[in-house]
């Protein structure tokens, strides 16, 4: 392990954090936040002086970036953006203790969601931008912004990029990892342009369109209203907003064809399909679920008079659906009150999660599918034990390499989610608040069930389980493997 390029990388990362505050600081000086002022000069002061002494001491070494230092690279530099970009939040007063401003920040980056604050409405506005930048930052990934942003990294900026980019496969759209990392950005500033126009448009203030965009293109589901989309109660609004989710659900590399005009691609693409369909399949059991329900099955035995009518019933559940799937937690409706079936589906769509190469969390569906094909394969095998039969997505045959790979990320998934939540419940929490709060912070998406319901928050959660709670979110959004390797010897013996 070369240290002192993996010091040197994340110290230029983080000079480039301090320049990113100006903006969040800009917005309080537009507000006339004074305790935010303060609060975000004191950590730009603070996050320039770190990166200030990592370039006066360090230099660039000659050699590349190897696996080994990208892991390090990739995992330091998350850890020092969240415990850098949490200052504001304590500083400000917002946040009470440093614990609860790394939940809030931990969450924000990992694009999550969930959050301490009981009333967001009362927050400065610098405040609950900083608190959805840090979403829009971390949704197309801290790294990704490096590589487009410093060319000077050359070659080795393929490892630092594929070892952050979700999914089992990396896709390149493009021969140079540079032109790659800003044709990416392009993407995804378009989206969030189009996005606050159509947010605009339907009524919303422009603070909150801007704040809702950042937050729902990067799948957060950060809100400036306490009860979320509910709150605008408008059909319009809820539409847009799906729309957007499912977009950005999808992968990134399915934009690059449709603007190569390959449309053929993009309507044949295995994974795209099968997100869809999901989503499909999902909203219809929910809403036929909601709707032809007695109120016995509903959570306290009561069935609100919206899910008697049909039109209500899809109009929540095509939302709901979408927001669990693509992992971005936004609520239209309290789905914690729906029957158990319902409740248990959108736990399970966001165990599934959203498309590899997207701004979504979770296990991906590309993965599941996988999994789904390797599982149909061995069943007929049992029949025909000769048989040889290639899994193939899109039409090309998949290595047993990376089939293997999604197997082993599954178990591994699921061991963490069993030890997390035995951990949160030995902290006095209730099984089905421990279940949800875990699966829904490995999965990157945000509300929960019972105690951390869509309508209810993460403040009530012991600080150590907030800590256990923020290691799951950095996890999910990792994808495991570069967090745990961190704690294994070998990554660091030369």
């Amino acid at each position: 392990m070369n240290i002192s390029i993996v010091l040197y990388t994340v110290g230029n990362l983080v000079l480039m954090l301090a320049g990113i505050l100006l903006v969040p600081l800009g917005v309080a000086f537009y507000y006339r936040d004074d305790a935010a002022v303060w609060a975000f000069i004191y950590t730009i002061i603070i996050t320039g002086v770190l990166g200030g002494i990592s370039k006066a001491f360090l230099r660039k070494k000659e050699s590349g970036i190897g696996i080994r230092e990208s892991i390090a690279i990739v995992t330091f530099s998350w850890l020092i953006c969240i415990f850098l970009g949490a200052l504001p939040f304590w500083y400000s007063g917002v946040c009470t203790t440093y614990c609860d401003a790394v939940f809030e920040t931990t969450s924000g980056f990992t694009t999550t969601g969930s959050s301490i604050f009981k009333d967001v409405e009362v927050l400065p506005h610098s405040i609950l931008f900083w608190r959805a930048f840090t979403a829009w930052l971390g949704g197309m990934g801290i790294i990704v912004i490096f590589v487009a942003l410093l060319p000077a990294i050359g070659v080795s900026g393929y490892q630092l990029f594929s070892a952050e980019v979700s999914g089992p496969t990396a896709d390149r759209l493009r021969p140079r990892i540079g032109e790659t990392a800003k044709l990416l950005w392009y993407i995804y500033l378009s989206i969030t342009a189009a996005m606050i126009i159509a947010l605009f448009c339907g009524g919303m203030p422009i603070f909150d369109a801007i704040c809702h965009t950042l937050s729902t293109v990067s799948t957060a589901g950060f809100s400036t209203k306490n009860t979320s989309i509910a709150y605008y109660n408008s059909l319009y609004i809820e539409i847009a907003v799906a729309i957007f989710m499912f977009i950005c659900g999808c992968n990134f590399s399915l934009y690059y064809l449709c603007f190569k005009k390959e449309f053929k691609k993009v309507l044949r693409n295995s994974e795209l399909r099968f997100f869809a369909g999901l989503v499909l399949a999902a909203i219809i059991f929910v809403a036929l679920n909601l709707y032809f329900s007695q109120p016995e099955p509903f959570n306290g035995g009561i069935k609100s008079y919206y899910y008697y009518d049909i039109g209500n019933s899809f109009r929540h559940a095509f939302f709901q659906v979408i927001t669990a799937c693509s992992t971005t937690g936004h609520a239209s409706a309290d789905f914690d009150l729906w029957p158990n079936a319902c409740r248990f589906l959108l736990i399970l769509l966001m165990f599934i999660g959203a498309c590899a190469g997207s701004t979504g969390g979770a296990i991906k569906c590309v993965r599941v599918l996988l999994l789904l094909k390797s599982s149909m394969r061995e069943l007929v095998r049992v029949l025909r034990p000769r048989m040889v039969k290639h899994i193939k997505i899109n039409g090309v045959s998949v290595s047993e390499e990376i089939i293997i790979d999604s197997a082993v990320f599954f178990v591994v998934y699921l061991g963490f989610f069993g030890i997390c939540s035995l951990a949160l419940m030995a902290l006095n929490t209730d099984i089905v608040t421990a279940f949800s709060a875990v699966a829904t912070c490995m999965a990157n998406c945000g509300p929960g069930l019972a105690k951390v319901g869509p309508m209810a928050n993460f403040s009530d959660i012991t600080y150590a389980g907030k800590w256990v709670l923020s290691f799951c979110m950095l996890l999910g959004r990792l994808e495991i493997y570069s967090l745990i390797l961190l704690f294994l010897p070998i990554t660091w013996k030369r």
